[in-house]
């Protein structure tokens, strides 16, 4: 049975206009009415609880994760934290530090978890998500990360990325086609980066010329996550000159004349497929164009605002993992006489993590809800992606410290939540871009 949220309650997360300008859809195409039993309620309850028990044991009554965590969130958001802390921890953790070294991603995890309707979160209900927002879905993917951050950066890149640019350009007819496919298990891809092309979106070379009823697609997109395992892929390629040039298409797994190079030896996220994709001569109908030629700019800097909110997420439940195990490391070792966790400089250090990762919930949760809204949450999203990615790899780099010589080894996980949260400062704009377009915004 799959999971179900309500809005009931939380105005933040009701009836809410896809943020942005142009889009073609709302994410709040949900039932109008919620259940008589969550009217009046708090804000977010689930329908098949029964379900949920069967999966993951009873769910208390109080959970477990510190609402104080989140001080700015509600008892059901909560909840829906306590269900994906769940599923991280029976589903995800067991097997985490095997597929980080033999790079295998979970295809049937991966399903398992649209089943429970953890993918999609801010997807229509039409067309199988959880008509929701950006904040639940950044509660969600924090909770993955907390385990394995290759799966929650595939969630995002899949469901967010490139569901989330369907959603915002496509027509009803093409959401219709392939968003219940992303909602539902299958993945997919947002091919932007390049070879040649990475910062500098609008110096893509990847080339779409339209002949007659189609387009012929050529050009080569590189670190594209899930770039050899997708079902449908959102390609970014340019069919004029200049930024008004670059138009969004569709391309499907099926489409001959693409060819995907999975990418190897990756210092982190090992799990997550990464490939370098290739077209010559590939030819899809007209009809794969997502919005009208020329808007595919305007709909990327839209389409990575939402991204950098799902990485800030990401980076916290990196850091957190992080700091939970330097945590537990620090009560169990032992030295003079007593555990660690009772030195002075040991306590200031993860106090010191701490503070960093409240301090990026605050900016990471305040972007998300102001994306919730239909504002414009362009510099919140980055100033929260910046801040957060930077923040985990501090965390994470005490965490190896408190470690000591265990944070070498790959018997302990505190080095891949290093290596994975590293990648964090370079992807969805690198820290340096971040900066900049902080700076030029808030000092004009």
């Amino acid at each position: 049975m799959r999971v179900r949220f309500y809005a009931g309650g939380a105005p933040e997360t009701t009836d809410r206009a896809r943020g942005g300008k142009g889009s073609r859809h709302s994410r709040g195409g949900r039932d109008k009415s919620p259940p008589a039993s969550t009217r009046g309620g708090i804000g977010l309850t689930w329908r098949g609880a029964t379900a949920i028990s069967r999966n993951f044991g009873e769910i208390p009554e109080e959970s477990t994760v510190p609402i104080a965590t989140h001080p700015e969130l509600n008892d059901a958001h909560a909840a829906l934290k306590e269900l994906s802390n769940s599923f991280a921890n029976s589903r995800l953790l067991p097997g985490a530090a095997e597929r980080d070294r033999s790079g295998e991603f979970p295809d049937d995890i991966y399903r398992e978890a649209a089943g429970h309707g953890l993918v999609g979160l801010n997807i229509p209900e039409r067309f199988g998500g959880g008509g929701l927002g950006l904040t639940e879905s950044a509660l969600v993917l924090e909770e993955l990360a907390r385990v394995d951050g290759s799966f929650a950066l595939t969630v995002g890149a899949s469901a967010g990325l490139a569901a989330g640019h369907i959603l915002r350009a496509g027509t009803e007819e093409q959401a219709a086609r392939w968003l219940p496919l992303l909602t539902g298990g299958e993945l997919g891809a947002w091919a932007l980066t390049e070879p040649g092309s990475g910062s500098d979106a609008a110096a893509l070379r990847c080339r779409a010329e339209r002949k007659g009823g189609s387009y012929t697609l050529n050009g080569s997109k590189m670190f594209i996550s899930q770039g050899s395992l997708f079902s449908v892929m959102v390609l970014i390629a340019r069919t004029g000159e200049g930024r008004g040039g670059i138009s969004a298409l569709a391309v499907e797994a099926s489409d001959a004349g693409r060819e995907s190079r999975p990418i190897p030896g990756k210092l982190g996220m090992r799990s997550m497929d990464t490939a370098e994709v290739v077209f010559e001569g590939c030819e899809i109908p007209a009809g794969r164009l997502l919005g009208g030629e020329g808007e595919g700019f305007s709909h990327v800097v839209d389409v990575l605002t939402e991204g950098r909110i799902s990485v800030g997420a990401i980076a916290l439940g990196l850091g957190q993992g992080a700091l939970d195990a330097a945590l537990d490391h620090s009560r169990s070792r032992e030295a003079f006489g007593r555990s660690i966790e009772r030195f002075t400089g040991i306590r200031e250090q993860l106090a010191d993590c701490a503070i960093a990762l409240a301090a990026g919930r605050g900016l990471v949760y305040r972007a998300a809800r102001y994306a919730d809204s239909g504002k414009d949450a362009g510099v919140l999203a980055a100033k929260a992606k910046l801040f957060s990615s930077e923040a985990a790899l501090r965390v994470c780099d005490r965490s190896i410290q408190i470690h000591g010589g265990y944070g070498y080894i790959d018997e302990y996980p505190a080095h891949r939540f290093w290596r994975d949260a590293r990648l964090l400062t370079i992807g969805e704009g690198t820290s340096e871009i971040l900066r900049g377009f902080i700076s030029r915004s808030e000092f004009k």
